[in-house]
């Protein structure tokens, strides 16, 4: 499905922008362009979804302007999706000065005639004020207005009181329908004041009992709206809804209004649909909202938000994104939360009961533009659809349309009304193309096929099968054109290579594979490389540059010296050179870091740091476990080659944790054999640095605890973290290399909660580098 022209629901521009915790829709979005008061946009935006309102030219709403009674009748009518019966009753005079020649003598006479209930008897809607007249034109009180909506709920005379507009008053307080009004019953009502008291009527009980919105159709409560504005599902027309209640990925069309309410999206609450499935009205429930931005990935229990907020998530937690079809538990779906990743969280009774992920993570629409030149709004026309309130996101940085540069590839991520700029570029030999070269849907590059969009036919047309040419990619991976190999088209492209194998990093957080010959592939294998191809079947990589600062990586205002840290970084670490591992940035729990702490780091083609190579911070880069030795004899043997009848006695050291048996080839450890240790790997298997780790005895299940999802134990009058990955063994009184006497769970947690349940007399092993318990032993 394509969207087209929405207004952001997650107000992406201002919130990327500041990387700070706010509220959804906290500036106020509204689909008329004068209300800039959140809850009156709100408000204006269900009516206009019902129908009852499409605003006073201009798409102006006009909210402190007043109504008259005729205007408000008007509404009245719309609002109880009686619109359809207004032809007939224009043909005919109820009141004297409501004739044909007033705009709305179909709908007073309707209301006029319309019956509710009072008892035992049926009484009109609406009556005039004596003689026969209406007094169209007068404006309309609060007291009236309340009145009317007091019968459209079904209540009597009878419970409402019999001295006006007092005891109508009350009764309108007592049930929530003046919530929100001032206390001037005989004032005139404003415009925005009469969208309140209809929204307020929605949620009112009635007569019997029932909330009022139940009896206009099938309500489906917990319902999120996800888009408005949207496509049909057979491409006909715009104006429908997405929401987490729909059938796979179909979209609602409004049943009498505009499906333009840009206010509600993002909104949660109860979704009323008539007979055909189409939408009656939409009314938010209780529930708060906040959007973050992930200043890491998100973990199986937690998210945490740049500025350092961290939330605890339930397994079962309901997980929307904006390419999925339907809903599926957090920890079902957690993984596509990637650092950077903008999330709405909803919440009840202090309890986060559903997250929405927009979309500057996930699938982006078909279409794309290269920018070539100078970048301006009207060059993404034809994604945005005209809007131009949009974010721009690169790497998951918020940057400006300046920062855009020649070759960078933009998509329109809808739902968060967002330009998504891409700069990666991958030179590569063209080897196939299906179903040809002019016109591709699909091409082939080492191993990989990779999707065509459309749009990329302008340039495709260009070459041929056999060039060497540079794919201008999508965040997502997609072709949206070509260029010839150049200074300024460069390959960007960043990942890791194995033998044969090579794994590019995508902007939006995922991956894509590449086959083909590796040189030198064994001295490459975990280190960030850049990858490109000059033959066919054949990929060539490259370390990234040793680059210094002499600024620090002030963490949580990510700034690594002058240059500021992208929303989207990558960090990993490595030691002396050696293997990199990443990590999560939830995991440097310090203010900053020093400058000769920066192994490397990598700009974007806009000047922003989206990879940074730190060297022994955290200590993640290495594997812990036990310290296990082997002494072998070998025979000495002379010049010519024969046995001496001598031996020579070598010490070979393993290292042994829950996942297997570590060969260490050149250790050089003078240690005690059983020692818990770190060990850090460098090319081709070699030990690049062995640490051991701090005991600390007599430690208790009962000083372990969490906080914000992490675990933490008290220990040697000391607080330390425990490593999410911590490995745990039983002691059984000798070398603890056995395959048994070590915890097998998939997951630190697992392992932390069955050796807590083993034994109450524990044993921590802490890192001297980054403070974390990275064994846990029991006897």
């Amino acid at each position: 499905m394509k969207f087209k022209r929405l207004i952001s629901w997650l107000l992406a521009s201002a919130l990327a922008a500041s990387l700070a915790v706010m509220p959804i829709g906290a500036a106020g979005t509204s689909s008329f362009g004068d209300i800039s008061d959140r809850e009156t946009a709100v408000n204006a935006d269900i009516l206009r979804l019902m129908g009852v309102v499409s605003g006073t030219g201009g798409n102006q709403f006009n909210p402190n302007g007043t109504l008259t009674r005729a205007e408000f009748c008007t509404m009245v009518v719309k609002f109880m999706q009686q619109g359809d019966q207004v032809p007939i009753h224009a043909t005919r005079t109820i009141f004297s000065d409501v004739t044909s020649k007033h705009w709305a003598q179909g709908y007073v006479n309707l209301a006029a005639s319309l019956t509710v209930k009072d008892g035992e008897r049926e009484v009109p809607l609406i009556s005039g004020v004596g003689d026969g007249r209406f007094q169209p034109d007068e404006k309309i009180t609060q007291a009236q207005a309340a009145t009317i909506l007091i019968r459209v709920l079904g209540y009597s005379s009878e419970q409402a009181g019999a001295v006006w507009p007092q005891s109508y008053m009350n009764l309108a307080e007592s049930i929530g329908l003046s919530d929100g009004l001032p206390s001037d019953y005989n004032a005139a009502l404003t415009r925005g004041q009469a969208a309140q008291l209809f929204v307020n009527a929605l949620s009112c009980k009635n007569g019997e009992g029932s909330d009022y919105y139940t009896t206009l159709g099938k309500a489906q409560e917990d319902t999120i709206i996800l888009a408005v504005n949207v496509e049909t599902d057979d491409g006909t027309s715009d104006g429908a809804i997405r929401t987490t209640a729909n059938k796979e990925s179909e979209a609602y069309l409004p049943a009498e209004g505009e499906g333009n309410p840009y206010a509600l999206q993002g909104k949660r609450g109860a979704l009323v649909l008539n007979d055909k499935d189409e939408i009656v009205t939409f009314v938010p429930d209780d529930s708060s909202a906040t959007t973050i931005i992930l200043s890491g990935d998100a973990q199986p229990s937690y998210v945490k938000a740049s500025g350092g907020s961290q939330y605890t998530m339930s397994k079962d937690t309901l997980l929307y994104t904006a390419d999925a079809t339907e809903g599926k538990s957090y920890m079902e779906g957690y993984s596509v939360l990637k650092s950077g990743t903008q999330i709405t969280m909803y919440s009840e009774r202090g309890k986060i009961v559903a997250v929405y992920a927009s979309g500057s993570a996930s699938s982006i629409d078909s279409d794309a533009v290269v920018v070539m030149g100078s970048p301006s709004t009207a060059m993404f026309h034809q994604l945005t659809g005209g809007a131009t309130n949009f974010n721009i996101q690169k790497g998951r940085q918020t940057i400006t349309m300046s920062q855009i540069q020649p070759y960078d590839v933009v998509t329109y991520d809808s739902m968060s009304n967002t330009l998504i700029v891409s700069d990666l570029r991958l030179t590569c030999i063209y080897e196939n193309a299906s179903p040809n070269s002019k016109a591709p849907t699909e091409i082939e590059v080492l191993g990989h096929t990779f999707e065509v969009l459309d749009s990329a036919w302008e340039m495709t047309g260009d070459y041929k099968v056999g060039d060497q040419v540079t794919l201008l990619l999508t965040a997502d991976g997609k072709v949206a054109g070509m260029a010839a190999p150049s200074g300024k088209t460069r390959s960007t492209a960043i990942g890791m290579v194995d033998s044969g194998k090579a794994t590019v990093f995508l902007p939006n957080g995922g991956t894509l594979e590449l086959s083909g010959t590796i040189s030198n592939a064994d001295n490459l294998a975990d280190q960030l490389v850049t990858i490109s191809s000059g033959a066919k079947g054949k990929i060539s990589a490259s370390k990234l540059s040793s680059k210094s600062t002499s600024g620090q990586f002030l963490v949580e205002e990510g700034k690594l010296g002058s240059y500021t840290v992208s929303a989207g970084v990558q960090i990993y670490e490595q030691v002396n050179g050696g293997a990199m591992v990443k990590l999560d940035p939830t995991s440097l729990n310090m203010a900053s870091i020093p400058g000769e702490k920066i192994a490397t780091y990598h700009l974007n083609t806009s000047n922003y740091v989206d990879y940074i190579v730190l060297d022994r911070v955290t200590g993640n880069a290495y594997e812990y476990g036990i310290l296990i030795s082997t002494t072998t004899s070998t025979p000495v043997l002379d010049g010519d080659g024969e046995d001496t009848g001598e031996e020579k006695e070598s010490k070979k050291w393993n290292l042994v944790n829950g996942s297997g048996t570590i060969d260490l080839k050149n250790t050089g450890f003078a240690g005690k054999n059983g020692t818990m240790a770190g060990v850090a790997v460098g090319s081709n298997g070699r030990i690049v640095s062995i640490i051991e780790l701090e005991e600390i005895k007599s430690v208790s299940p009962s000083d372990f605890f969490e906080s914000q999802g992490v675990q933490y134990v008290n220990a040697g009058g000391r607080t330390y973290r425990v490593a999410d990955d911590v490995e745990c063994c039983r002691d059984t009184g000798s070398i603890r290399d056995a395959k048994d006497s070590w915890f097998s769970q998939d997951s630190g947690e697992e392992r932390l909660a069955a050796i807590k349940a083993f034994s109450s007399d524990l044993t921590i092993y802490v890192d001297p580098i980054g403070d974390q318990v990275r064994v846990i032993s029991a006897k």
